[in-house]
């Protein structure tokens, strides 16, 4: 049975890393992330406004400092989309994992 194209994450926020690419949180679909080894090299698709655009991304780990000095730093797993073609997103832009990509990491 061939692999279906899946709805990756969608998009709770941005931040533009100018030279790397723009980060984008996934919010309440991090967990999807996780299915992923950190670094894994993906191609996603953009559902935007003006029609789809693919692009390359890697899955990443972002560590912030904790908010207490009691507390632990939390690790969020976010992805990094490497086109200079793709700016800041608006929150709830969906991303899609292509089906070719869902069938090399067994999804």
């Amino acid at each position: 049975m061939p692999a279906e194209q899946h709805l990756l994450l969608v998009v709770a926020s941005t931040l533009r890393l100018p030279g790397l690419g723009t980060l984008v949180g996934a919010g309440r679909y991090e967990a999807a992330l996780h299915r992923f080894p950190l670094h894994s090299s993906l191609e996603v698709e953009l559902r935007l406004p003006g029609g789809p655009l693919v692009v390359p991304a890697t899955v990443e780990e972002l560590q912030r400092p904790a908010d207490a000095p009691d507390a632990d730093a939390t690790t969020d797993y976010v992805l990094l989309l490497d086109s200079d073609r793709v700016g800041e997103l608006p929150a709830g832009t969906e991303v899609w994992l292509p089906a070719v990509w869902a069938e090399i990491y067994g999804l």
